[in-house]
């Protein structure tokens, strides 16, 4: 059976006292997985392609996704969601001053999940089907053992 796991995270953040000392869940990736390991996951539900089939599609698509977003083209994927690119900039202090070569430091692919209910992928449906397992419960930690962690923004996004 599928679980999320999660830990208890106590924010420091002396920069936002509506933040400093407040409790959250923050979830918990037990593993990443291979691009290899991706696509066994997917000829395992039953494909009728093999491996090599599947795998040949994905580097495609991956390919075409870059192609297409470098032509400023958002890739709409269905029940899955939207990939996009967002620029990374240094402030520049008037019009005439900015260039993309000084400015512009870094490009993101980003995404956003498809919040419609028909993909399953909305916070609503995630967390009614979600079964929330605490990371000290699998570690064998009594509550009294648990620890405040380092100081942190309270923003999850940062983390891959």
């Amino acid at each position: 059976m599928a679980k999320l796991i999660y830990r208890k995270k106590v924010i420091k953040n002396s920069k936002n006292s509506n933040l400093d000392g407040k409790v959250y869940a923050k979830s918990v990736a037990t593993e990443t997985l291979s691009f290899q390991d991706f696509i066994n996951h997917v000829i395992s539900h039953g494909s009728v392609y093999d491996r090599g089939t599947v795998h040949g599609v994905m580097i495609q698509m991956v390919d075409c996704m870059k192609e297409l977003l470098l032509d400023s083209k958002k890739i709409w994927m269905g029940d899955l969601g939207v990939f996009y690119l967002s620029l990374v900039n240094k402030s520049a202090s008037d019009v005439e001053s900015f260039s993309i070569s000084e400015n512009v430091v870094g490009v993101k692919v980003r995404f956003c999940a498809n919040m419609g209910k028909s993909a399953g992928l909305d916070s609503k449906t995630i967390r009614k089907e979600a079964k929330f397992i605490d990371v000290n419960t699998l570690a064998g930690i009594k509550k009294d053992e648990e620890s405040a962690d380092e100081e942190d923004t309270g923003n999850d996004d940062q983390n891959p």
